[in-house]
Protein backbone atom coordinates (compact mmCIF):
# COMPACT_ATOMS: atom_id res chain seq x y z
CA UNK A 1 0.00 0.00 0.00
CA UNK A 2 1.65 3.24 -0.50
CA UNK A 3 2.14 6.23 0.68
CA UNK A 4 -0.37 8.16 -0.83
CA UNK A 5 -3.23 5.67 -0.22
CA UNK A 6 -2.47 5.93 3.19
CA UNK A 7 -2.37 10.06 3.08
CA UNK A 8 -6.10 9.59 0.98
CA UNK A 9 -7.15 7.51 3.84
CA UNK A 10 -6.26 9.62 7.00
CA UNK A 11 -7.52 12.65 4.90
CA UNK A 12 -11.22 10.94 4.41
CA UNK A 13 -11.30 10.03 8.16
CA UNK A 14 -10.29 12.69 9.66
CA UNK A 15 -11.28 15.58 8.35
CA UNK A 16 -10.64 18.90 10.07
CA UNK A 17 -9.77 22.40 10.61
CA UNK A 18 -6.57 22.15 11.25
CA UNK A 19 -6.40 24.09 14.72
CA UNK A 20 -2.89 25.81 15.21
CA UNK A 21 0.22 24.07 15.83
CA UNK A 22 3.73 25.38 15.43
CA UNK A 23 6.17 22.78 13.16
CA UNK A 24 8.48 22.34 16.09
CA UNK A 25 5.79 21.16 18.21
CA UNK A 26 4.31 18.66 15.79
CA UNK A 27 8.10 17.56 15.08
CA UNK A 28 8.28 16.37 18.71
CA UNK A 29 5.28 14.67 19.00
CA UNK A 30 6.29 12.95 15.80
CA UNK A 31 9.35 12.21 17.73
CA UNK A 32 7.92 11.13 20.72
CA UNK A 33 4.86 8.63 19.23
CA UNK A 34 7.43 7.12 16.86
CA UNK A 35 9.56 6.42 19.87
CA UNK A 36 6.66 4.90 21.90
CA UNK A 37 5.96 2.52 18.66
CA UNK A 38 8.82 1.18 18.93
CA UNK A 39 10.30 2.90 15.74
CA UNK A 40 12.84 4.68 16.98
CA UNK A 41 15.51 4.71 20.29
CA UNK A 42 16.37 7.88 21.43
CA UNK A 43 18.29 8.34 24.51
CA UNK A 44 17.75 12.09 24.63
CA UNK A 45 14.19 11.70 24.49
CA UNK A 46 14.46 8.45 26.64
CA UNK A 47 16.47 10.87 29.93
CA UNK A 48 13.38 13.80 28.71
CA UNK A 49 10.67 11.38 29.13
CA UNK A 50 12.53 9.69 32.62
CA UNK A 51 12.53 13.63 33.89
CA UNK A 52 9.06 14.60 33.61
CA UNK A 53 6.78 11.24 33.80
CA UNK A 54 3.26 13.51 32.69
CA UNK A 55 4.91 12.39 28.84
CA UNK A 56 4.09 8.92 29.16
CA UNK A 57 0.58 9.67 30.88
CA UNK A 58 -1.25 9.89 28.32
CA UNK A 59 -1.02 9.78 24.00
CA UNK A 60 -4.51 11.45 23.58
CA UNK A 61 -3.36 15.01 22.19
CA UNK A 62 -0.11 13.73 20.77
CA UNK A 63 -1.65 11.17 18.31
CA UNK A 64 -4.51 12.72 17.44
CA UNK A 65 -2.43 16.20 16.59
CA UNK A 66 -0.80 13.97 14.42
CA UNK A 67 -3.27 12.89 12.79
CA UNK A 68 -5.48 16.10 12.21
CA UNK A 69 -2.00 17.87 10.80
CA UNK A 70 -1.11 15.48 9.04
CA UNK A 71 -1.01 16.85 5.65
CA UNK A 72 2.19 19.81 7.14
CA UNK A 73 4.36 16.54 7.92
CA UNK A 74 7.09 15.47 5.10
CA UNK A 75 6.61 12.89 2.60
CA UNK A 76 8.78 10.74 5.17
CA UNK A 77 7.19 11.30 7.94
CA UNK A 78 4.55 10.50 6.67
CA UNK A 79 5.27 7.28 5.05
CA UNK A 80 6.38 6.41 8.46
CA UNK A 81 3.36 7.77 10.19
CA UNK A 82 0.84 6.18 8.42
CA UNK A 83 0.69 2.37 9.30
CA UNK A 84 1.47 3.79 12.75
CA UNK A 85 -2.41 5.11 12.78
CA UNK A 86 -4.20 2.45 11.74
CA UNK A 87 -5.71 0.01 13.76
CA UNK A 88 -3.31 -2.54 15.00
CA UNK A 89 -2.87 -6.10 13.52
CA UNK A 90 -3.27 -8.73 16.27
CA UNK A 91 -3.56 -11.98 16.86
CA UNK A 92 -6.64 -12.64 18.91
CA UNK A 93 -9.62 -10.53 19.76
CA UNK A 94 -12.06 -12.01 22.93
CA UNK A 95 -15.43 -9.14 23.92
CA UNK A 96 -15.81 -8.18 27.54
CA UNK A 97 -18.27 -10.60 29.60
CA UNK A 98 -20.93 -7.84 29.53
CA UNK A 99 -20.33 -7.18 26.15
CA UNK A 100 -19.46 -3.42 26.10
CA UNK A 101 -15.90 -4.16 24.57
CA UNK A 102 -13.98 -5.92 21.91
CA UNK A 103 -10.84 -6.56 23.17
CA UNK A 104 -7.55 -7.12 20.70
CA UNK A 105 -4.26 -8.89 21.75
CA UNK A 106 -1.29 -11.38 20.99
CA UNK A 107 -0.37 -14.22 23.02
CA UNK A 108 3.48 -14.09 21.63
CA UNK A 109 5.93 -11.73 20.46
CA UNK A 110 6.91 -7.95 21.23
CA UNK A 111 2.85 -7.41 21.79
CA UNK A 112 2.22 -10.26 24.15
CA UNK A 113 0.09 -9.52 27.36
CA UNK A 114 1.72 -9.61 30.14
CA UNK A 115 -1.12 -9.20 32.69
CA UNK A 116 -4.05 -11.17 33.54
CA UNK A 117 -6.67 -10.59 30.36
CA UNK A 118 -9.67 -11.72 32.95
CA UNK A 119 -9.05 -9.04 35.18
CA UNK A 120 -8.24 -6.19 32.05
CA UNK A 121 -11.53 -7.56 30.81
CA UNK A 122 -13.58 -6.68 33.93
CA UNK A 123 -11.60 -3.43 34.58
CA UNK A 124 -12.84 -2.45 31.17
CA UNK A 125 -16.47 -3.27 32.12
CA UNK A 126 -16.30 -1.84 35.69
CA UNK A 127 -14.74 1.75 34.16
CA UNK A 128 -18.18 1.58 31.39
CA UNK A 129 -20.82 0.60 34.47
CA UNK A 130 -19.62 3.33 36.34
CA UNK A 131 -18.71 6.07 33.18
CA UNK A 132 -21.76 5.50 31.42
CA UNK A 133 -24.45 3.53 33.84
CA UNK A 134 -23.89 4.97 37.23
CA UNK A 135 -22.85 8.59 36.37
CA UNK A 136 -24.89 8.46 32.83
CA UNK A 137 -22.22 9.68 30.66
CA UNK A 138 -23.52 8.52 27.02
CA UNK A 139 -21.13 5.58 25.79
CA UNK A 140 -18.93 6.45 22.63
CA UNK A 141 -21.03 6.07 19.34
CA UNK A 142 -20.85 2.43 17.44
CA UNK A 143 -17.53 2.31 14.73
CA UNK A 144 -19.61 -0.03 12.83
CA UNK A 145 -17.59 -2.43 11.44
CA UNK A 146 -14.66 -1.92 12.24
CA UNK A 147 -12.78 -4.26 14.23
CA UNK A 148 -14.98 -6.65 13.61
CA UNK A 149 -17.96 -5.89 15.18
CA UNK A 150 -19.65 -2.07 16.90
CA UNK A 151 -18.57 -2.82 20.11
CA UNK A 152 -15.58 -0.28 21.35
CA UNK A 153 -12.16 -2.02 20.20
CA UNK A 154 -9.69 -1.83 22.59
CA UNK A 155 -5.86 -2.86 21.51
CA UNK A 156 -3.04 -4.12 23.64
CA UNK A 157 0.24 -3.44 22.34
CA UNK A 158 3.60 -2.64 23.92
CA UNK A 159 3.78 0.84 23.73
CA UNK A 160 7.53 1.47 25.31
CA UNK A 161 6.38 3.42 28.34
CA UNK A 162 3.61 5.04 27.51
CA UNK A 163 0.26 4.24 29.14
CA UNK A 164 -2.12 4.55 26.39
CA UNK A 165 -3.98 6.77 24.14
CA UNK A 166 -7.80 7.24 22.43
CA UNK A 167 -7.39 7.65 18.86
CA UNK A 168 -10.08 9.28 16.61
CA UNK A 169 -11.54 8.22 13.41
CA UNK A 170 -14.95 9.31 11.81
CA UNK A 171 -17.29 12.33 12.37
CA UNK A 172 -20.86 10.91 12.80
CA UNK A 173 -22.71 14.09 14.17
CA UNK A 174 -22.13 17.51 15.19
CA UNK A 175 -20.26 16.37 18.17
CA UNK A 176 -19.51 12.55 18.31
CA UNK A 177 -16.46 11.04 16.68
CA UNK A 178 -15.40 7.51 16.79
CA UNK A 179 -12.80 6.43 18.30
CA UNK A 180 -10.34 2.90 19.75
CA UNK A 181 -8.11 2.85 22.77
CA UNK A 182 -4.65 1.44 22.35
CA UNK A 183 -2.98 0.51 26.14
CA UNK A 184 0.11 -0.69 26.86
CA UNK A 185 0.53 -4.64 27.06
CA UNK A 186 2.49 -5.12 30.21
CA UNK A 187 3.18 -1.72 32.52
CA UNK A 188 6.78 -3.03 33.12
CA UNK A 189 9.09 -0.58 33.29
CA UNK A 190 8.73 2.95 33.18
CA UNK A 191 5.38 3.10 35.17
CA UNK A 192 4.48 4.38 38.31
CA UNK A 193 1.57 2.15 38.44
CA UNK A 194 2.64 -1.25 36.80
CA UNK A 195 1.10 -5.15 35.89
CA UNK A 196 -2.87 -5.15 35.88
CA UNK A 197 -2.90 -1.51 38.11
CA UNK A 198 -1.45 0.02 34.94
CA UNK A 199 -3.88 -1.52 32.88
CA UNK A 200 -7.14 -0.53 34.89
CA UNK A 201 -6.17 3.08 35.49
CA UNK A 202 -5.50 3.72 31.85
CA UNK A 203 -8.94 1.93 30.74
CA UNK A 204 -10.76 4.22 32.82
CA UNK A 205 -8.86 7.36 32.10
CA UNK A 206 -9.01 6.75 28.12
CA UNK A 207 -12.43 5.33 28.13
CA UNK A 208 -13.65 8.89 29.52
CA UNK A 209 -11.23 10.13 26.58
CA UNK A 210 -13.54 8.08 23.96
CA UNK A 211 -16.73 9.80 26.27
CA UNK A 212 -15.25 13.34 25.60
CA UNK A 213 -15.13 13.49 22.38
CA UNK A 214 -17.74 10.46 21.19
CA UNK A 215 -20.27 13.18 22.30
CA UNK A 216 -19.45 16.19 23.60
CA UNK A 217 -17.26 17.44 20.36
CA UNK A 218 -17.05 21.18 19.95
CA UNK A 219 -19.70 22.04 17.84
CA UNK A 220 -17.85 25.17 16.66
CA UNK A 221 -14.60 22.96 15.06
CA UNK A 222 -14.39 20.03 12.73
CA UNK A 223 -12.41 18.24 15.48
CA UNK A 224 -13.45 16.12 18.41
CA UNK A 225 -11.76 18.51 21.14
CA UNK A 226 -10.05 22.15 20.80
CA UNK A 227 -6.58 22.46 21.78
CA UNK A 228 -6.93 24.88 24.66
CA UNK A 229 -9.18 22.78 26.29
CA UNK A 230 -6.32 19.47 26.65
CA UNK A 231 -5.48 20.40 30.00
CA UNK A 232 -9.52 20.15 30.93
CA UNK A 233 -9.67 16.48 28.92
CA UNK A 234 -6.88 15.42 31.07
CA UNK A 235 -8.27 16.45 34.23
CA UNK A 236 -11.40 14.97 33.74
CA UNK A 237 -9.53 11.47 32.49
CA UNK A 238 -7.12 11.64 35.60
CA UNK A 239 -9.98 12.41 38.00
CA UNK A 240 -12.08 9.82 36.56
CA UNK A 241 -8.93 7.12 37.34
CA UNK A 242 -9.33 7.61 41.13
CA UNK A 243 -13.07 7.40 40.81
CA UNK A 244 -13.17 4.37 39.13
CA UNK A 245 -10.37 2.53 40.89
CA UNK A 246 -9.75 4.42 43.90
CA UNK A 247 -7.01 2.27 45.41
CA UNK A 248 -4.23 2.63 42.72
CA UNK A 249 -3.63 6.06 43.12
CA UNK A 250 -1.60 6.67 39.96
CA UNK A 251 -2.40 10.15 39.93
CA UNK A 252 0.02 10.83 42.75
CA UNK A 253 2.88 10.75 40.42
CA UNK A 254 2.14 13.46 38.44
CA UNK A 255 0.69 16.23 41.39
CA UNK A 256 4.44 17.76 42.19
CA UNK A 257 3.52 19.87 39.18
CA UNK A 258 1.12 21.65 40.73
CA UNK A 259 2.05 21.53 44.03
CA UNK A 260 5.63 22.93 43.17
CA UNK A 261 4.40 26.03 41.11
CA UNK A 262 0.79 26.48 42.38
CA UNK A 263 0.55 29.77 40.29
CA UNK A 264 -0.12 28.56 37.11
CA UNK A 265 -3.03 29.41 35.23
CA UNK A 266 -5.21 26.29 34.71
CA UNK A 267 -4.50 26.09 30.64
CA UNK A 268 -1.10 26.18 31.21
CA UNK A 269 -0.75 23.01 33.50
CA UNK A 270 -0.94 19.49 31.50
CA UNK A 271 -4.14 18.75 33.56
CA UNK A 272 -2.84 15.35 35.13
CA UNK A 273 -0.90 17.70 37.74
CA UNK A 274 -4.31 19.03 39.05
CA UNK A 275 -6.57 16.14 38.67
CA UNK A 276 -8.00 17.04 42.57
CA UNK A 277 -9.10 19.90 40.86
CA UNK A 278 -12.39 17.46 39.94
CA UNK A 279 -12.04 15.74 43.05
CA UNK A 280 -12.64 18.51 44.98
CA UNK A 281 -15.62 19.33 42.87
CA UNK A 282 -17.34 15.89 43.47
CA UNK A 283 -16.63 16.32 47.24
CA UNK A 284 -18.42 19.41 47.43
CA UNK A 285 -20.94 19.50 44.84
CA UNK A 286 -21.37 15.92 43.88
CA UNK A 287 -20.42 14.22 40.08
CA UNK A 288 -23.46 16.03 38.59
CA UNK A 289 -21.07 19.25 38.32
CA UNK A 290 -18.51 17.31 36.04
CA UNK A 291 -21.44 15.98 34.29
CA UNK A 292 -22.57 19.06 33.81
CA UNK A 293 -19.33 20.84 32.38
CA UNK A 294 -19.10 18.40 29.98
CA UNK A 295 -22.80 19.21 28.66
CA UNK A 296 -21.86 22.56 27.87
CA UNK A 297 -18.64 21.70 26.25
CA UNK A 298 -19.88 21.48 22.93
CA UNK A 299 -21.21 25.32 22.78
CA UNK A 300 -18.77 26.47 25.65
CA UNK A 301 -14.79 26.20 26.55
CA UNK A 302 -13.79 24.38 29.16
CA UNK A 303 -13.38 27.21 31.28
CA UNK A 304 -16.06 28.96 30.83
CA UNK A 305 -18.33 25.70 31.16
CA UNK A 306 -16.63 25.49 34.74
CA UNK A 307 -17.87 28.62 35.45
CA UNK A 308 -21.35 28.72 34.27
CA UNK A 309 -21.59 25.31 35.84
CA UNK A 310 -20.79 27.53 38.99
CA UNK A 311 -23.28 30.01 38.50
CA UNK A 312 -26.13 27.61 38.48
CA UNK A 313 -25.09 26.14 41.87
CA UNK A 314 -25.41 29.80 43.20
CA UNK A 315 -21.34 30.14 43.75
CA UNK A 316 -18.88 31.18 41.33
CA UNK A 317 -15.70 30.48 39.90
CA UNK A 318 -13.65 32.64 42.25
CA UNK A 319 -15.00 31.47 45.24
CA UNK A 320 -14.74 27.92 44.29
CA UNK A 321 -10.87 28.00 43.20
CA UNK A 322 -9.88 29.70 46.43
CA UNK A 323 -11.67 27.71 48.59
CA UNK A 324 -9.63 24.88 46.37
CA UNK A 325 -6.93 26.80 47.27
CA UNK A 326 -7.31 26.11 51.06
CA UNK A 327 -7.58 23.33 50.66
CA UNK A 328 -4.56 22.63 48.83
CA UNK A 329 -3.16 24.21 51.78
CA UNK A 330 -3.68 21.52 54.17
CA UNK A 331 -1.83 18.57 52.88
CA UNK A 332 1.13 16.67 53.49
CA UNK A 333 2.35 17.86 57.00
CA UNK A 334 -0.27 20.49 57.19
CA UNK A 335 -2.90 17.73 57.44
CA UNK A 336 -4.19 18.27 60.64
CA UNK A 337 -7.77 18.83 60.19
CA UNK A 338 -8.52 15.21 59.06
CA UNK A 339 -11.89 14.99 56.84
CA UNK A 340 -12.02 18.37 56.51
CA UNK A 341 -10.88 18.68 53.30
CA UNK A 342 -9.00 15.92 50.65
CA UNK A 343 -9.60 12.62 51.57
CA UNK A 344 -5.89 11.72 50.57
CA UNK A 345 -4.40 14.68 51.70
CA UNK A 346 -1.76 13.39 53.89
CA UNK A 347 -0.73 11.69 50.83
CA UNK A 348 -0.28 14.83 48.87
CA UNK A 349 3.09 16.70 47.91
CA UNK A 350 3.18 19.80 50.66
CA UNK A 351 2.36 22.98 48.95
CA UNK A 352 5.34 25.57 47.85
CA UNK A 353 4.08 29.35 48.28
CA UNK A 354 4.68 31.26 44.96
CA UNK A 355 6.52 34.03 47.01
CA UNK A 356 7.50 34.41 50.36
CA UNK A 357 8.37 37.91 52.35
CA UNK A 358 9.02 38.84 55.58
CA UNK A 359 6.65 41.12 57.15
CA UNK A 360 8.40 44.80 58.35
CA UNK A 361 6.32 47.36 61.21
CA UNK A 362 4.16 48.83 61.32
CA UNK A 363 3.27 47.94 57.62
CA UNK A 364 4.48 46.60 54.53
CA UNK A 365 3.01 46.73 51.17
CA UNK A 366 3.49 43.50 48.44
CA UNK A 367 3.28 44.69 44.81
CA UNK A 368 2.50 41.22 42.35
CA UNK A 369 0.92 39.75 39.89
CA UNK A 370 -1.22 36.95 39.33
CA UNK A 371 -2.45 34.52 36.25
CA UNK A 372 -5.82 34.49 35.41
CA UNK A 373 -7.82 31.54 36.44
CA UNK A 374 -4.76 30.51 38.91
CA UNK A 375 -3.73 31.00 42.42
CA UNK A 376 -1.17 33.09 44.13
CA UNK A 377 0.32 32.18 47.24
CA UNK A 378 1.94 34.82 49.25
CA UNK A 379 3.76 33.72 52.58
CA UNK A 380 4.10 36.45 55.21
CA UNK A 381 6.61 35.88 57.81
CA UNK A 382 5.79 38.02 60.32
CA UNK A 383 7.97 38.45 63.88
CA UNK A 384 9.11 35.39 64.82
CA UNK A 385 6.70 35.50 68.14
CA UNK A 386 3.62 35.68 66.04
CA UNK A 387 4.18 33.16 63.24
CA UNK A 388 3.49 32.85 59.47
CA UNK A 389 0.89 34.26 57.61
CA UNK A 390 -0.37 32.70 54.65
CA UNK A 391 -2.62 34.46 52.00
CA UNK A 392 -4.41 32.81 48.82
CA UNK A 393 -5.09 35.11 45.77
CA UNK A 394 -7.31 34.19 43.48
CA UNK A 395 -7.98 35.63 40.35
CA UNK A 396 -10.76 34.19 38.40
CA UNK A 397 -10.61 35.82 34.87
CA UNK A 398 -12.06 32.72 33.14
CA UNK A 399 -12.32 35.25 29.34
CA UNK A 400 -8.70 36.82 29.84
CA UNK A 401 -7.50 32.95 30.40
CA UNK A 402 -8.93 31.43 27.07
CA UNK A 403 -8.00 34.44 24.81
CA UNK A 404 -4.30 33.87 26.64
CA UNK A 405 -3.32 31.80 29.39
CA UNK A 406 -0.34 33.88 30.16
CA UNK A 407 -2.46 36.73 31.00
CA UNK A 408 -1.25 38.42 34.55
CA UNK A 409 -2.18 41.22 36.35
CA UNK A 410 -1.44 43.29 39.33
CA UNK A 411 -2.25 43.21 42.80
CA UNK A 412 -1.30 44.72 45.68
CA UNK A 413 -1.06 43.23 49.73
CA UNK A 414 -1.19 45.59 52.44
CA UNK A 415 -0.04 43.92 56.17
CA UNK A 416 -0.07 46.43 59.35
CA UNK A 417 0.35 46.07 62.94
CA UNK A 418 -2.64 47.09 64.23
CA UNK A 419 -6.33 46.46 63.70
CA UNK A 420 -7.50 49.42 61.97
CA UNK A 421 -5.39 50.52 59.45
CA UNK A 422 -6.37 47.53 57.23
CA UNK A 423 -10.16 46.41 55.96
CA UNK A 424 -9.63 42.94 57.85
CA UNK A 425 -7.84 42.30 60.99
CA UNK A 426 -6.37 39.11 61.08
CA UNK A 427 -5.94 38.98 64.67
CA UNK A 428 -5.43 41.14 67.78
CA UNK A 429 -2.36 42.78 66.34
CA UNK A 430 -2.76 42.55 61.93
CA UNK A 431 -4.86 43.35 59.59
CA UNK A 432 -4.62 43.20 56.02
CA UNK A 433 -5.81 45.61 52.72
CA UNK A 434 -5.91 43.51 49.04
CA UNK A 435 -5.87 46.51 46.96
CA UNK A 436 -6.67 45.26 42.76
CA UNK A 437 -8.54 46.69 39.86
CA UNK A 438 -11.39 44.40 38.27
CA UNK A 439 -12.94 43.48 41.71
CA UNK A 440 -15.37 41.26 40.06
CA UNK A 441 -12.24 38.59 39.16
CA UNK A 442 -10.69 38.39 42.51
CA UNK A 443 -10.46 36.28 45.38
CA UNK A 444 -8.95 36.54 48.79
CA UNK A 445 -8.30 34.07 51.57
CA UNK A 446 -6.08 34.25 54.61
CA UNK A 447 -4.21 31.18 57.03
CA UNK A 448 -2.89 32.86 60.09
CA UNK A 449 -0.23 29.71 62.38
CA UNK A 450 -2.30 27.03 59.90
CA UNK A 451 -5.74 28.45 60.90
CA UNK A 452 -8.50 30.01 58.70
CA UNK A 453 -8.90 33.34 59.32
CA UNK A 454 -11.13 34.62 56.50
CA UNK A 455 -12.29 33.75 52.90
CA UNK A 456 -13.92 30.30 53.45
CA UNK A 457 -17.49 30.80 53.99
CA UNK A 458 -17.44 27.25 56.05
CA UNK A 459 -15.71 28.81 58.90
CA UNK A 460 -17.16 31.02 61.35
CA UNK A 461 -15.13 34.13 61.37
CA UNK A 462 -15.10 36.05 64.83
CA UNK A 463 -16.78 39.03 65.38
CA UNK A 464 -14.62 42.02 64.42
CA UNK A 465 -15.95 45.31 66.59
CA UNK A 466 -18.81 44.88 68.95
CA UNK A 467 -19.77 48.49 68.72
CA UNK A 468 -21.80 47.66 65.45
CA UNK A 469 -24.01 45.25 63.98
CA UNK A 470 -26.40 44.43 61.49
CA UNK A 471 -29.71 42.81 61.55
CA UNK A 472 -31.33 40.69 60.21
CA UNK A 473 -28.27 38.54 60.54
CA UNK A 474 -28.14 36.50 58.32
CA UNK A 475 -30.26 38.29 55.92
CA UNK A 476 -32.65 35.69 53.83
CA UNK A 477 -33.54 36.74 50.40
CA UNK A 478 -36.66 34.61 50.30
CA UNK A 479 -38.14 37.17 52.69
CA UNK A 480 -36.95 40.01 50.51
CA UNK A 481 -35.70 41.86 54.09
CA UNK A 482 -34.15 45.20 54.30
CA UNK A 483 -30.53 45.01 56.26
CA UNK A 484 -29.83 47.83 58.59
CA UNK A 485 -26.69 48.51 60.36
CA UNK A 486 -26.18 49.72 63.78
CA UNK A 487 -22.80 51.14 64.75
CA UNK A 488 -22.04 53.21 67.67
CA UNK A 489 -21.51 57.28 67.45
CA UNK A 490 -22.72 60.28 68.20
CA UNK A 491 -24.14 61.80 64.83
CA UNK A 492 -27.36 63.57 63.40
CA UNK A 493 -30.35 62.00 61.64
CA UNK A 494 -30.01 62.68 58.02
CA UNK A 495 -25.94 62.56 58.10
CA UNK A 496 -24.55 60.81 54.94
CA UNK A 497 -21.87 58.02 55.75
CA UNK A 498 -19.94 56.37 53.31
CA UNK A 499 -20.73 52.34 52.80
CA UNK A 500 -18.47 49.58 51.23
CA UNK A 501 -19.24 45.61 51.70
CA UNK A 502 -17.13 43.07 50.66
CA UNK A 503 -17.13 39.41 50.43
CA UNK A 504 -15.28 37.22 52.65
CA UNK A 505 -12.82 37.41 49.81
CA UNK A 506 -12.38 41.00 49.76
CA UNK A 507 -14.45 41.54 46.17
CA UNK A 508 -16.31 44.44 46.68
CA UNK A 509 -20.56 44.43 46.11
CA UNK A 510 -21.43 47.65 47.27
CA UNK A 511 -19.98 51.26 46.95
CA UNK A 512 -22.45 54.25 48.31
CA UNK A 513 -23.52 56.56 50.42
CA UNK A 514 -26.15 56.25 52.55
CA UNK A 515 -28.10 58.89 55.40
CA UNK A 516 -28.23 57.84 58.72
CA UNK A 517 -32.11 57.37 59.40
CA UNK A 518 -32.04 57.16 63.26
CA UNK A 519 -29.93 57.77 66.35
CA UNK A 520 -31.07 57.05 69.95
CA UNK A 521 -29.36 56.08 73.21
CA UNK A 522 -28.55 52.95 74.69
CA UNK A 523 -26.71 51.54 78.03
CA UNK A 524 -25.98 55.69 77.86
CA UNK A 525 -24.39 55.53 74.23
CA UNK A 526 -25.47 56.50 71.03
CA UNK A 527 -26.27 54.66 67.98
CA UNK A 528 -27.23 55.31 64.61
CA UNK A 529 -28.35 53.33 62.11
CA UNK A 530 -28.28 53.25 58.38
CA UNK A 531 -30.79 50.54 55.79
CA UNK A 532 -29.83 49.09 52.52
CA UNK A 533 -32.86 47.62 51.14
CA UNK A 534 -33.19 44.43 49.63
CA UNK A 535 -32.23 45.27 46.12
CA UNK A 536 -29.31 46.69 47.22
CA UNK A 537 -27.99 43.65 48.87
CA UNK A 538 -28.59 40.74 45.84
CA UNK A 539 -25.59 39.43 46.88
CA UNK A 540 -24.84 35.13 46.58
CA UNK A 541 -24.79 33.36 49.80
CA UNK A 542 -22.30 34.17 51.61
CA UNK A 543 -19.90 36.38 54.50
CA UNK A 544 -19.69 40.07 54.02
CA UNK A 545 -17.66 42.57 55.64
CA UNK A 546 -19.33 46.14 55.61
CA UNK A 547 -16.67 48.94 56.00
CA UNK A 548 -18.71 52.36 57.54
CA UNK A 549 -16.34 55.67 56.91
CA UNK A 550 -18.16 58.54 58.82
CA UNK A 551 -15.77 61.44 58.88
CA UNK A 552 -12.66 60.13 60.50
CA UNK A 553 -14.32 57.22 62.12
CA UNK A 554 -14.57 53.66 60.48
CA UNK A 555 -16.65 51.10 61.69
CA UNK A 556 -16.58 47.56 60.41
CA UNK A 557 -18.64 44.54 60.95
CA UNK A 558 -19.66 41.53 59.52
CA UNK A 559 -23.08 39.88 57.93
CA UNK A 560 -24.59 36.69 56.47
CA UNK A 561 -26.84 36.76 53.23
CA UNK A 562 -28.55 33.62 52.78
CA UNK A 563 -30.33 32.69 49.61
CA UNK A 564 -32.59 30.16 50.46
Amino acid sequence: MTKYFFAILLSLSFQVLAQEISKSELDSLVNLFTYFKGVQTSENLKKQIESNPAITKCGFRMVNEIKQNFDLLNSSQQKILAPLLQRPQMQKSIVTPKGYFRVHYDTTGVNAIGYNLTQFLQALDSAYTFEVIFLGYSAPPADGSEGGDNKYDVYIQNLSGLYGYTQFENKVSQNSWTSFMVVDNDYSTGYHSTGINGARVTVAHEFHHGIQGGNYAPSELNSPFRNSDVFYYELSSTAMEEFVFNDVNDYYAYMSAYFSRPGKAMPNTDGYSIAIWNIFLQKNFGFEILKRQWDMIPGNPALKSIALSFDEEGTNFGNELNRFGIWSYFTNTRNIYPGEYFPEAGNYPLLIPTAVMNFTPPGKTYNMSAGATANYFLQINLPEQDGVFNTIITNSDYSSAINNPNTTFNFSYSVFDDTSSGIIPISKKYSVLFDKTNQQYWNNAGILNNVVVYGDTSYLIPEIISETFAYPNPVKRSSRNNLKIVFQEKADVNKEVNVNIYSAGLSLYYEGNKSIISSYLKDEKQYCEILLTAEEIKFPTGVYFYVIKSGSKVHKGKMVIFND
